[in-house]
């Protein structure tokens, strides 16, 4: 075999959700500004989705021990809006049998998703996957700034699959996915799922392996 472990994203690749991310990529404004922390001076110009200017801010203003129980609020919100956006999902055609084959076959399976780890469990029981991976990563089990895309959450995966990075590929439907691998020295598939297509990873990166669906891993394999 070409790797010793997979690695996959969860929604948009294994799994087609509903999940409203205009209002995911808001929580930080939605829960912040009616504490009253000045929202557009955090973060003036800064990706929103990040929570590292609110990090920096906190320690700069002596307040870092303030930064868990935000952490807390936020993550809770995502959580609630990733749930609502789990109601009618659907399994990608080809999953299981493609995690059923890679297991047969000696691989080690790894879940990678910027949604809370309770989120990843609901859905892969949902559809019967949760028996074919050896490690469930959120965004939460690390902290925010370990997630994607962060190569800091590829190695996470590595070290607890106990392989190298260079030893695995990982399989995901948008750019986030894409520079956490590429910045890790970890082999990427695009799917043409989700967020993928062929425009977006071909105007990226000629290296990204483009497959139809992440049932169509076995082909790199």
């Amino acid at each position: 075999m070409r790797y010793k472990a997979v690695g996959f994203d969860l929604d948009g690749t294994l799994v087609n959700t509903h999940v409203d991310y205009s209002n995911l990529n808001s929580v930080n404004d939605f829960i912040l500004r009616p504490l009253g922390f000045p929202v557009d001076e955090i973060w003036e110009d800064r990706d929103r989705t990040s929570r590292q200017p609110l990090y920096e801010w906190l320690e700069h203003h002596g307040r870092s021990s303030e930064r868990a129980a935000l952490d807390k609020l936020l993550d809770d919100r995502c959580l609630a809006i990733e749930k609502l956006g789990a109601e009618g999902s659907s399994i990608y055609n080809g999953i299981v049998d493609t995690l059923r084959w890679l297991k047969e076959n000696g691989i080690k399976l790894g879940l990678v998703t910027r949604g809370g780890h309770e989120y990843a469990i609901l859905l892969l029981t949902e559809y019967g996957l949760l028996e074919f991976f050896d490690v469930i990563q959120g965004r939460d089990d690390f902290g925010y700034q370990d997630a994607k895309p962060s190569p800091k959450a590829m190695y996470h995966l590595a070290d607890a699959l106990d392989v190298e990075p260079s030893d695995m590929l990982y399989v995901g439907d948008s750019p986030t996915d894409y520079m956490s691998a590429r910045d890790a020295n970890v082999d990427y598939a695009g799917v043409m799922t989700g967020r993928g297509s062929v425009e977006l990873w071909a105007s990226m990166d000629p290296k990204i392996h483009i497959i139809p669906t992440a049932a169509d891993v076995r082909s790199l394999m």
